[in-house]
């Protein structure tokens, strides 16, 4: 084998270590399509659902809102219950558009009338107005988390999560139809291309920088499309991509001139010029270096000849005004990109996620812990994901699994997903005044075994959740047994990592430990022997939520710490057993299992507070009004959004 080839193989195999091999990242994938499919409405987009999990990646969520439907024509118009719009691209960029109003406007909810402005005889849809209703809406819901608008999503304080509320054409429009039979090579099936345009465009709420139309534009987006190519990329153009990435965030911005120039949007867009171009067997392990090599040379005619094409409307060059305006940040971007492309695959050891490269060992164990890094990804993942259980949607879950290409790996995360909404009860559930004695105990067998579901995503929770069942409906030694079950698998070796406010995993040594033993099980296998544990999730005004604890489910869905919230079930227990020194015995339990739970630096989240809470109710059921109102005044003090009924019951005690 030559000397090229040999250390194209080495570079693969240290990326599919470093950043991900085939199975992880088809592993990482299909945990978004599995929150796809659960949760209606929402579209996945960004690295991370494309398969990449690299350093300063955020999630990307699209909603397509379901009130609006966009139309490229009114020929094209067809009457249904949401409100219309016509797409108007006169006087627009290419890739931009207006959106007129064609409902009649006094038929509209007044929501839907605040975020059109009448421009002479039509009204148009403003996507700033637009935006801060969505942002308004959020922040009253979740005042703590989303608190800014950037570009066109909505972002939470960190920084990690944007949200954009979309709007959808179901057709294929005519300034991406010459796409269709553009030219390229054969990495892109016919069936795929189909696939693209039956799924239409999406579009976004921001307008074109510098337009005197900039906040009534909406941006065409290829979101969906773009998935389906990054899909068909092989591992090795993927990881092609990847280092693309990694070159732009962690080489060329590390100057400050040069952070505002490039974007991994063009990346991605280069990408897709490349593989057009390319002959696919090209695109080979023993091949990765001349590749990547490739990429980058392209990269810089780019930026020389300020030319980067939108992929499917190639009216719009991304480089006309980005770098025609900043002529000295240009030159400096051209001399750098020559740098890095004359050290070749050296530049990358002035990167920081991938220094190590040079020492690398040779001979490396291919057999990676995919288990343990999936585990991880799946539960970070879920740390921005609530999917509430739906009869339709599961369903649809159902039927992906029964699909004959399914693999192992592929049920394995869909069952998981379906595991943890069955853990969830859909609201009403009881309506005892209402059914006959046959129709409860149907209903009654139906939540059971919906619940029973639930126990196979986590170590504790599924069980605390049917221990609350059996509590609502008065079964308390049943709800004793199944309380003492999950405690005792509240063990170190587990991650609960969901209750604290950190979004990136640190194994201990237990539990990495633990993980590792397991790396030659099925990825369910691993969540069904009891590795993981997440919080518990009740839907607004939950059946199945202990009375004691209703106040604090008026507003909204609720979540609990599973380990206090057992201490507090088992309290419960006792109290209605009229056993009362087992009722103290558990009170100090959950008081020990406060101070277990809060987190080392003393700071205080809701999952602390609510357990708190816990101590102040089994005070006040045990006759100790004063320490209730001691407990509930400092909830309330830290608690000033009213996440919690602390106030409430401060004020209840008088």
């Amino acid at each position: 084998m030559s000397a090229n080839k040999t250390e194209s193989l080495h570079l693969y195999d240290y990326l599919c270590w470093k950043i991900g091999s085939d199975k992880e990242v088809k592993g990482r994938r299909l945990t978004f399509i599995a929150i796809d499919t659960a949760c209606k409405f929402l579209i996945s987009s960004g690295s991370k659902s494309e398969g990449l999990d690299l350093k300063g990646s955020d999630i990307d969520v699209m909603f397509i809102n379901q009130d609006f439907k966009v139309y490229e024509s009114e020929r094209d118009y067809v009457q249904a219950q949401r409100t219309a719009l016509i797409m108007d691209t006169t006087e627009t960029h290419p890739c931009f558009t207006r959106l007129f109003l064609h409902t009649n406007y006094t038929s509209l909810h007044k929501d839907h009338r605040n975020v059109l402005e009448l421009h002479g005889i039509k009204y148009i849809l403003s996507n700033k107005l637009y935006k801060q209703s969505f942002l308004k809406i959020i922040t009253k819901d979740r005042p703590m988390s989303f608190n800014k608008i950037h570009g066109p999503c909505i972002s939470d304080d960190e920084g990690k999560l944007d949200i954009a509320f979309c709007l959808q054409c179901d057709n294929w429009i005519l300034q991406a139809v010459p796409w269709i039979t553009r030219p390229r090579s054969s990495w892109l099936s016919p069936e795929i291309v189909n696939e693209i345009i039956m799924n239409g465009v999406l579009f976004v709420p921001i307008g074109f920088k510098g337009s005197i139309y900039e906040d009534l534009e909406w941006r065409i987006s290829f979101s969906v499309a773009e998935k389906f190519l990054i899909f068909s990329f092989n591992h090795t153009q993927l990881l092609c991509y990847a280092l693309l990435k990694i070159v732009l965030k962690e080489i060329i911005e590390k100057d400050e001139d040069l952070k505002t120039l490039l974007c991994s949007y063009y990346l991605k867009t280069l990408m897709f010029w490349v593989s057009d171009d390319a002959n696919p067997t090209t695109w080979r392990p023993d091949n990765i270096i001349p590749c990547f090599m490739a990429c980058l040379q392209r990269l810089l005619y780019c930026v020389e000849y300020s030319t980067l094409l939108h992929y499917f409307i190639s009216d719009f060059n991304f480089f006309t005004l980005r770098l025609s305006t900043e002529l000295e940040k240009k030159t400096k971007l051209s001399n750098l990109l020559k740098n890095i492309y004359q050290q070749g695959i050296q530049c990358l050891s002035a990167s920081e996620t991938l220094h190590d490269y040079t020492k690398f060992p040779t001979a490396v164990n291919k057999l990676l812990n995919i288990n343990t890094r999936l585990v991880k990804y799946i539960l970070e993942i879920s740390h921005y994901f609530h999917i509430p259980f739906d009869n339709r949607r599961s369903c649809v879950l159902l039927k992906c699994l029964r699909h004959p290409c399914k693999t192992v790996l592929s049920n394995d995360i869909f069952l998981y997903f379906m595991s943890a909404a069955h853990q969830v009860l859909q609201t009403k559930s009881y309506t005892h005044h209402a059914q006959n004695n046959k129709q409860q105990y149907n209903r009654y067998q139906y939540d059971l075994s919906h619940l029973l579901i639930g126990l196979h995503s986590d170590a504790v929770t599924g069980w605390l959740m049917v221990a609350s069942f059996f509590y609502v409906h008065e079964n308390y030694l049943i709800s004793l047994d199944l309380i003492d079950y999950a405690l005792s698998h509240f063990t170190d070796e587990k991650c609960d990592h969901l209750f604290s406010s950190k979004t990136r995993i640190i194994f201990t040594p237990k539990q990495q430990v633990a993980l590792d033993m397991m790396k030659k099980e099925k990825l369910l296998t691993t969540f069904k022997k009891k590795i993981t544990i997440t919080y518990l999730h009740f839907a607004l005004k939950s059946q199945i939520l202990p009375k004691e604890l209703q106040q604090d489910d008026m507003k909204g869905n609720t979540f609990f710490h599973p380990l206090a919230f057992g201490h507090f079930l088992r309290f419960l227990c006792f109290f209605h057993l009229h056993d009362i020194i087992s009722c103290r015995d558990a009170m100090q339990d959950l008081k020990l299992s406060i101070k277990k739970i809060r987190p080392a630096n003393g700071s205080v989240s809701i999952y602390h507070l609510r357990s708190t809470l816990f101590v102040g109710i089994v005070a006040q059921m045990l006759g100790a009004t004063d320490s209730a109102r001691e407990y509930f005044n400092y909830i309330a003090q830290i608690d000033k959004v009213n996440y919690t009924s602390a106030s409430t019951r401060l004020r209840e005690l008088g």
